[in-house]
């Protein structure tokens, strides 16, 4: 088995109950495959506790299929692990179909919606009762 470079970039940060994940460039699995084990991580450091999702694919250029796939596997898991809630804010409407499969199928197992910018982003996310802020 080879063991590809990673392609793209993220980043992960939490505020508050929300998981806040900043996507960059073009994916490779590698990549989605990486930000799960290392947002598994910080879910598992938080225990029960119930979280969001705040996916910030302004500066994202889109993913394989074989990356999409992985990243489903990254959803999955987090729904499993607390995630009561997603949100994604999306550079274009070519994004938006790029994404679309994936949208449709996070919404049959969590509340999922794509939000305009970061900002309304985590005012669902608080309308769905997470604390959107550092200071509690």
């Amino acid at each position: 088995m080879v063991d590809w470079s990673q392609h793209g970039d993220y980043s992960l940060r939490w505020q508050g109950d929300i998981l806040m994940a900043v996507y960059m460039g073009a994916w490779n699995e590698q990549a989605a495959k990486n930000l799960h084990r290392e947002a598994r991580a910080m879910w598992l450091q938080r225990g029960d506790a119930s979280w969001g999702l705040l996916s910030n694919a302004l500066d994202w250029d889109g993913g394989t299929p074989e990356a999409l796939e992985a990243w489903w596997q990254f959803f999955e898991d987090g729904v499993k692990h607390g995630m009561v809630a997603v949100t994604d804010v999306l550079p274009s409407r070519f994004h938006a179909v790029m994404v679309r499969k994936l949208a449709e199928r996070a919404l049959s197992i969590a509340p999922y919606r794509s939000s305009a910018n970061i900002d309304e982003g985590l005012a669902w996310l608080a309308e769905q009762g997470l604390s959107i802020s550092d200071a509690e």
